[in-house]
């Protein structure tokens, strides 16, 4: 008999998503109530300008880069990224804004340095350039 299984939405770490949307049309992003948490790119003429997070309404940070802040009139367009558990959130930012390094972000990502590899024990050091001489 052959078993059929079902793949849970339950665990992946990308909810729902919105890509590529107008500026303007912030006001029909997700709020509070539909969950509107997660990660948000702005782009200008279609390059990533900015890259933040969102931990509970999405619409009222796209409304405040819109019209209030340094951001305005600098993005033309959005995507959005629902991340399931709000704990990954942080992280999720930090590896893009490390990667993309926006013009629009002043801050870029940071990670605890004890999983910085780069910093690894003497010991290890030693060994690689023991095994590198001839």
């Amino acid at each position: 008999m052959n078993v059929i299984k079902k793949i849970s939405d339950k665990n992946r770490l990308i909810k729902k998503f919105w890509e590529n949307v107008s500026a303007g049309a912030y006001v029909e992003a997700p709020g509070t109530k539909q969950r509107g948490r997660g990660i948000y790119v702005l782009y200008s003429k279609g390059r990533v300008y900015y890259i933040g997070l969102s931990k509970r309404s999405l619409r009222g940070r796209l409304r405040r880069h819109a019209l209030r802040d340094r951001h305005k009139g600098k993005w033309n367009s959005f995507s959005f990224y629902r991340i399931g558990k709000t704990k990954y959130i942080k992280d999720v930012e930090s590896l893009l804004l490390r990667i993309f390094r926006p013009p629009g972000n002043r801050v870029v990502g940071k990670f605890g340095r004890k999983y910085n590899l780069a910093k690894r024990p003497r010991t290890l050091m030693r060994t690689k350039e023991h095994h590198g001489r001839k």
